[in-house]
């Protein structure tokens, strides 16, 4: 992943993998996600007022702060992917540039327990904002003579666009970047297991420590598609 790039141009993962750090995959999955941050954010402020719940935002500033920047998802996730490689304090990568590396590359597959701690955050970060402001509607139609029609569908149509916001995310990952993402091992993840054994015949220190893991390796008998359209996409 980080060798001179001249040893890409004949390499026959080209375009199977997003194995080269492409700075604008990284801002086309910014793009996508920082609406999805500012509307849950925004719903939770609204959670804050009324009916005057501020954990709720406290809760999800804390949990995103300490698993994205104070090492939790570096170590879980992130220190398993060949882009963690990089000399350096910081990291590069299509989905997580600029976070701080506080661990050693750790080429070996996801423990069990790795992907259940990652899962669980997932499944906090898609369902705790909406799951409080769909409570905030409700307390809204509760309290509609006190708080009215404005704040009810204010409330309402903020709620909607992060849905949205969180089903485009998804889909994006799932289209753009899951199914070509050299972190095998992710619970999201979706290359092959054919290309996942053609990445490994070229990455020995990370092939031995898979096979120890007990990967198997399968020999590839079929070409896969390339995907459609432009790689930095």
């Amino acid at each position: 992943t980080w060798q001179d790039e001249s040893n890409c141009f004949e390499c026959s993962l080209d375009e199977k993998l997003n194995c080269r750090y492409n700075k604008k995959q990284w801002q086309y999955l910014v793009s996508t996600l920082i609406p999805w941050i500012l509307l849950e954010a925004g719903g939770l402020i609204f959670i804050g007022f009324t009916p005057g719940k501020w954990w709720p935002l406290i809760t999800y500033s804390g949990v995103t702060t300490a698993f994205f920047f104070l090492g939790i998802k570096s170590y879980v996730l992130c220190s398993h992917c060949p882009f963690y490689a990089e000399e350096g304090k910081i990291l590069h990568c299509p989905a997580n540039t600029g976070l701080p590396k506080f661990w050693k590359y750790r080429p070996e597959p996801m423990s069990a327990f790795e992907k259940i701690i990652l899962t669980i955050f997932f499944l906090f970060l898609f369902s705790w904002g909406v799951g409080w402001e769909i409570y905030g509607i409700y307390f809204a139609a509760k309290n509609f003579g006190y708080l009215g029609l404005t704040f009810t569908l204010n409330l309402s149509v903020v709620t909607l666009l992060t849905i949205v916001s969180v089903i485009r995310f998804i889909v994006v990952l799932q289209k753009s970047f899951c199914p070509y993402c050299p972190n095998f091992s992710c619970p999201m993840n979706r290359v092959s297991k054919e290309i996942i054994a053609e990445y490994l015949e070229k990455n020995s220190k990370m092939k031995e420590v898979w096979e120890k893991k007990g990967f198997v390796i399968i020999k590839q008998t079929k070409t896969p598609q390339k995907r459609e359209g432009k790689s930095d996409e």
